[in-house]
């Protein structure tokens, strides 16, 4: 009787590494996927962030209006469109809205009042 494994027995063996090969890749790439979602969904809150900060730090209630510039962060470009809209109060609210091509959009908002 010869020792060895029988061609059936390697060919087996060899689909089923395959398959969790594969199922392995299918699984890293996900992660992938969702890694560079979070980092663009990340950098657009962080700018939202800063434009909210950056109207702040001027101490003067925004005039009312709508202002568009391209940004990048982490070497992501993206697009940061601010709104000033007047309410009858006197006060404004501003609406910024970050944009990642098609993948990506986060929009705060903040209220400013009349010193």
């Amino acid at each position: 009787m010869k020792k060895g494994f029988t061609l059936v027995e390697v060919l087996v063996a060899s689909i089923i590494i395959l398959i969790v090969l594969t199922a392995l890749f299918v699984a890293l790439l996900s992660f992938v996927r969702a890694g560079r979602s979070l980092e663009l969904s990340e950098g657009a809150l962080t700018l939202a962030r800063v434009e909210i900060a950056r109207l702040e730090r001027t101490g003067e209630t925004p005039v009312p209006g709508t202002a568009v510039h391209p940004d990048t962060l982490w070497g992501n470009p993206y697009n940061i469109e601010t709104e000033v809209v007047s309410r009858n109060d006197g006060s404004v609210d501003v609406f910024v809205a970050v944009s990642s091509g098609n993948s990506v959009s986060i929009e705060l908002a903040r209220r400013f009042f009349n010193k």
